[in-house]
């Protein structure tokens, strides 16, 4: 909805990094919710996390193009997988105990 309202840098960046940006908060609640539903707690901490987000967007950015033919890559969506997963890192380690 928002990115036909758009121009310039800021619909670029709607359109080509926002779901990556989403995509890396989402691999983290789904790690998350993976692990507890095995019964093992999630561990908020910030080099675990942020390796699990690079390995995730590098697979997604490189290897996926290879067996999708309709897949290309981009490394600034490495760097956008890796900045929605640290903001949700965030928002993840507000909401938990203290």
């Amino acid at each position: 909805m928002l990115i036909p309202c758009t121009a310039g840098a800021l619909h670029r960046v709607l359109a080509w990094h926002f779901a990556d940006f989403l995509a890396g908060g989402l691999m983290l609640c789904v790690l998350g919710a993976l692990l507890a539903a095995a019964g093992r707690p999630l561990r908020l901490r910030f080099l675990p996390v942020s390796a699990f987000l690079l390995g995730c967007g590098l697979f997604w950015e490189y290897v996926t193009p290879l067996y999708l033919p309709r897949s290309v890559s981009d490394p600034r969506d490495v760097l956008a997988v890796w900045l929605g997963g640290m903001g949700m890192l965030l928002c993840l380690r507000g909401l938990g105990p203290r």
